[in-house]
């Protein structure tokens, strides 16, 4: 008897991690291909100007743990010294984009394995997972590259501090996954009180989890005092910010061409948004009536993390571009619309219906036996979850179809690198030389550091 339930157990572990290796692969695939080849030929920001400017500079291991605009960025930091004695600097954007395609993937992956108790319907879990790799927003700025890896950190935050580890193994793994995702977002230190939930002797065994979470978040915390960062343009009303993120988080859902939803604004306001809200507003409300308690938590989790993500991120980066009700919607072309700040924000709040649709399953599947559970009650159920689960996946799909990337901005990184390499072994080089870096930017190297990362 203990045989046959130990091997159907192993079994059942063994399509689990086939599962795990697929969503890993499928979500690599799909943020790889989201954005037209050319777009993977230009490097994102701080992943020139900052990450490998600095590993150039000081050597990638002497700035693991450097701070910039106030907070650390583990991860990417670790990226680029892994990385450093292999790459060449003519590939650097491709190297890097396929990189954070395979850490998205595995962000999808995590999700789905850190869930399964919270949401242990396998339907509801798999469209956690497609919320990470197919928001339609991500694709203007945040897929495939290291500056915005945070975002997927964040979105990890509140499904580590409440996974239930079975074995110590598996929390020690857990924790060290925990320290780089808190080292890589300063905002996942919002979480801090779903701890308060966990401490318990039943849940002995999460402890590490918290342990790393602490230590990361107060180094952080650390790190904001210490390193300075650009001051905003001033406080923001709380009309502006909740503005800003209907604008910003609600109506991007389901579509992320910045001309498309000033003309919607033009047209009707923010009515789009109210109407995507009305469902998720269903959805908590049926958590909130039926589920369990851990489940409740992490649902009020999604909700206040999808205010707090936009708002913190708003008014640390103030600017009048974000002073919606001062300035009017009717002036909606002078304003700052789907910005990426919506993307975490955003995965929060459309989580809320999947969880809510697992509730749906397993209040029907635990329902008793006089209400026929074990037929029309439990099928019908699960038909309109799955329903629920599915539209909402399509309309990531259909949003996702007309991607906007702000990545052309600029000319492509080979082509200029290439001039530049051969610049700098003519017989007379320049000094320095300059590289293009989305958006509208540039980094500057000295030859000789410029050709100490061509291989």
């Amino acid at each position: 008897m203990n045989v046959s339930r130990h091997s159907s157990e192993r079994a059942r572990f063994s399509v689990s991690l086939l599962l795990v290796a697929a969503v890993v692969v499928a979500g690599a695939y799909i943020t790889w291909a989201r954005l037209p080849a050319e777009h993977r030929r230009r490097p994102w920001a701080e992943d020139a100007n900052v990450f490998l400017f600095d590993a150039v500079r000081h050597g990638p291991w002497n700035v693991v743990v450097e701070g910039y605009a106030g907070y650390q960025h583990l991860i990417p930091r670790l990226v680029i010294a892994a990385i450093y004695p292999f790459f060449d600097i003519v590939r650097y954007p491709m190297l890097v984009f396929a990189i954070c395609s395979v850490l998205t993937g595995l962000a999808a992956a995590a999700v789905l394995w850190l869930a399964r108790d919270l949401v242990p319907w396998l339907p509801a879990r798999l469209t956690l997972a497609t919320i990470t790799v197919l928001l339609p927003l991500s694709a203007q700025e945040t897929v495939g590259n290291l500056a915005d890896l945070h975002v997927y950190a964040m979105w990890l935050a509140p499904w580590l501090l409440l996974y239930r580890p079975r074995k110590w193994s598996t929390s020690a793994g857990w924790a060290v996954v925990t320290f780089l995702v808190v080292m890589t977002e300063v905002q996942a230190v919002f979480f801090l009180w779903i701890i308060a939930f966990r401490l318990r002797r039943a849940e002995v065994r999460a402890f590490p989890i918290f342990a790393a979470y602490l230590s990361g978040a107060a180094w952080q915390i650390v790190t904001a005092l210490l390193v300075s960062r650009p001051p905003g343009e001033g406080p923001l009303s709380i009309g502006s910010t909740t503005l800003g993120w209907m604008i910003n988080t609600v109506i991007p859902i389901v579509q992320a061409d910045p001309d498309a939803v000033r003309a919607i604004i033009r047209t009707s306001g923010v009515l789009l948004a109210w109407l995507i809200l009305i469902p998720i507003v269903v959805a908590a409300g049926v958590v909130f009536w039926k589920g369990a308690t851990a489940q409740r938590v992490l649902t009020a989790a999604l909700l206040l993390g999808s205010a707090a993500t936009y708002t913190g991120s708003v008014w640390a980066n103030s600017s009048n571009a974000f002073r919606y009700a001062e300035v009017g919607l009717e002036h909606i072309d002078a304003l700052a619309v789907n910005i990426r700040y919506g993307v975490p924000s955003g995965m929060f709040l459309i989580a809320v219906i999947p969880v809510a649709a697992a509730v749906l399953v397993d209040r029907a599947r635990d329902a008793p036996a006089s209400e026929h559970r074990t037929s029309t009650r439990v099928h019908l159920t699960a038909a309109i979850a799955a329903i629920c689960c599915s539209a909402l996946i399509v309309l990531l799909w259909h949003g996702s179809l007309h991607v906007f990337s702000l990545r052309t901005t600029v000319p492509e990184w080979p082509t200029a690198a290439r001039a530049a390499i051969d610049e700098c072994q003519s017989v007379s080089p320049p000094t320095t030389v300059t590289l293009p870096v989305a958006p509208w930017r540039s980094v500057t190297l000295s030859c000789h550091e410029l050709l100490a990362v061509h291989r």
